[in-house]
C-alpha cells in the first residue's frame, strides 16, 4: 500500500503512482501526494460529503468510502471496514434521503470503531 496519498478536486486516495519521482510525460505538474490523513479526519470528511446534494458530492464520498475501507484494513481495523463496506452500498444503491441517513449512522459507528482502534 503507498505511503503517499493525493487529494485534489479529481481525486481522492492513496498515490498510484509506482514511483514519487517525475516520468516523462507524467501529466501531473505539481506533486500533490501528502501524508495519509488519521482515519477519524477521513471519516469526518466522508460524513461532510455524503450529506452533499450534488452528484459530484456522491462520486467524492463514494472514492472516500473506498480510500477509507483501504486505510482502515491497512490498519487491521475489520470492525470500521466492515461498516465502511455497508456505507459504501448504501452510496451506491439509489435509497435517496433514507440512505443518505442511515450512512451518516453508519458513518457514526465507524467512527467508535476507529476511536477503539477495532
Amino acid at each position: 500500500m503507498p505511503s503517499r496519498w493525493v487529494d485534489n478536486t479529481s481525486y481522492f486516495g492513496p498515490d498510484r503512482r509506482r514511483k514519487p519521482a517525475k516520468r516523462w510525460n507524467d501529466r501531473r505538474r505539481v506533486d500533490e501526494s501528502g501524508d495519509p490523513p488519521p482515519v477519524g479526519a477521513l471519516l469526518r470528511r466522508l460524513r461532510v460529503r455524503v450529506a452533499g446534494p450534488s452528484a459530484e458530492d456522491r462520486r467524492h464520498a463514494l472514492e472516500m468510502a473506498k480510500a477509507a475501507i483501504a486505510e482502515c484494513s491497512r490498519l487491521g481495523w475489520n470492525r470500521c471496514a466492515a461498516t465502511l463496506v455497508r456505507v459504501d452500498d448504501l452510496l451506491r444503491s439509489d435509497g435517496g434521503r433514507d440512505a443518505v441517513a442511515r450512512a451518516d449512522a453508519l458513518i457514526v459507528e465507524a467512527l467508535e470503531h476507529a476511536g477503539a482502534g477495532r
